[in-house]
């Protein structure tokens, strides 16, 4: 009896953590909704485009969800907004990709059709976009707990990583009309899926998320590992296996793209093959591989290889540095526990003891084998936000990075180590939220 109720009690706890978790996001979002409306109605805002965006009225329903919402369009939102109203209409748009815009579109015509009688469309628009934000971002919150119990094989560690991720610092960003909850639940989906062997269905999210932003394409990577580099067939020297295996992984890779190449593709029609006699041809209709996407990020947002490395960003360097420091530190660790493993993807170690068990210890979950992709996607996007992006968005940028909340939870739950180290993790995650809310909230830089 006791061997049968076992299995149950842990069915229960992890029951328990689910709905707990459920719990800590969404008190989070409150929290940080509540926070920014304080700090709004006490510091002036920086700027008025949000209140031109969506207008005030002699409304008192419209004045009431205007004060909610107006926090929340902010930023990138404005541009979110405007797609969901009148689709893409200047070039620079095509910055931002059209998923979110058209489930807030679709949220606005449905759920909220009742309220569209009695506020302006766009208001309607903005609170579609804060409602699916809120959701995704619990929503995510409890995937990363199941995809951290499935690849951790720590109920606990990744227990605590999803708390963190409910104190993320990159919280208004999560709660805003941005498309940072809604990527961080569709890839936290889709690596669960792969790590349940569901390979299409994974294929799928990931193609969703590429209509939400452009790094969701890099994920499709996890097909490649999972299919190809930890495939039986090496071993055996089947080669039609391998053979086979490498094809399938190839078709999920092309499924994953195709939710980013229908929008370049869309970009290309509208600019390159739709264009008025006589009209000047943008540069990239000429291009070998035409991306609108690329482009406009050069052009219209300065976006390209060491660009952003002159004096007058130090300031956002600075502010990126408590997450470049993190990744930085959870990087060396990983690699430092076992360099042989790093260097030979994993088919060589030092170490025999291994945190791949159900019952890996707390400490050591961390260094399991299963975290050695989500090792190379990190140390690839670190390399980009560091050196391509504006860095000072690196922190929302990890938002969808869950080796970032697995290693801050190993930080902060690792009583072995150093006592400062978990202070400093927590501090930064709770400070830098807090202090993200009040000057988002106010259309303060950083963005």
């Amino acid at each position: 009896m006791g061997a049968l109720a076992q299995p149950t009690r842990s069915l229960s706890s992890a029951c328990d953590r689910r709905w707990s978790i459920i719990k800590y996001a969404a008190a989070s979002r409150v929290a940080a909704l509540v926070l920014a409306l304080v700090s709004n109605a006490i510091v002036d805002d920086y700027d008025a485009s949000a209140s031109i965006s969506i207008p005030a009225t002699s409304s008192a329903l419209q004045n009431a969800l205007h004060g909610l919402v107006r926090v929340c369009v902010r930023w990138d939102a404005v541009y979110m907004v405007h797609i969901a109203d009148v689709g893409y209409v200047h070039e620079q748009e095509h910055a931002f990709f059209p998923l979110l815009p058209l489930l807030m579109r679709a949220v606005a015509n449905t759920v909220l059709a009742p309220l569209t009688a009695c506020v302006d469309r766009r208001l309607a628009l903005a609170l579609a976009g804060v409602i699916i934000s809120n959701a995704s971002f619990v929503l995510a919150a409890v995937t990363l707990y199941a995809l951290g119990r499935a690849t951790l094989r720590s109920e606990r560690l990744a227990y605590i990583a999803a708390l963190l991720f409910a104190a993320a610092p990159s919280n208004m960003f999560m709660s805003a009309i941005y498309t940072e909850s809604l990527f961080a639940w569709l890839v936290f989906s889709a690596l669960l899926l792969i790590a349940q062997r569901r390979h299409a269905w994974a294929a799928l999210c990931l193609c969703a998320s590429g209509l939400c932003r452009s790094n969701g394409v890099v994920y499709a990577g996890f097909f490649v590992w999972d299919l190809v580099v930890c495939s039986d067939a090496w071993r055996g020297r089947r080669r039609l296996a391998l053979a086979l295996q490498m094809a399938h992984a190839a078709a999920l890779v092309v499924v994953s793209a195709l939710g980013f190449v229908a929008f370049q593709v869309y970009g290309y029609r509208t600019y390159c093959m739709l264009q008025s006699e006589g009209s000047v041809p943008r540069p990239y209709c000429s291009s070998a591989v035409p991306s609108i996407y690329s482009f406009v990020q050069a052009e219209y947002w300065d976006v390209g290889f060491l660009r952003y490395y002159t004096m007058q960003q130090v300031p956002n360097f600075a502010l990126a540095a408590p997450m470049v420091a993190l990744s930085l530190a959870g990087l060396w660790a990983y690699v430092a526990h076992d360099p042989l493993r790093v260097a030979a993807l994993g088919w060589r170690q030092l170490r025999r003891k291994r945190a791949d068990s159900e019952s890996a210890p707390l400490a050591s979950a961390f260094f399991g084998r299963a975290l050695l992709p989500h090792m190379y996607l990190w140390a690839l996007l670190l390399w980009v936000a560091t050196t391509t992006m504006h860095v000072q968005v690196v922190t929302r940028f990890f938002s969808s990075v869950p080796a970032v909340f697995w290693f801050a939870a190993h930080a902060v739950a690792d009583r072995g180590g150093a006592a400062w180290r978990r202070r400093a993790v927590a501090g930064f995650f709770v400070a830098y939220g807090l202090a993200g809310v009040a000057l988002f909230s106010n259309f303060f830089p950083p963005a």
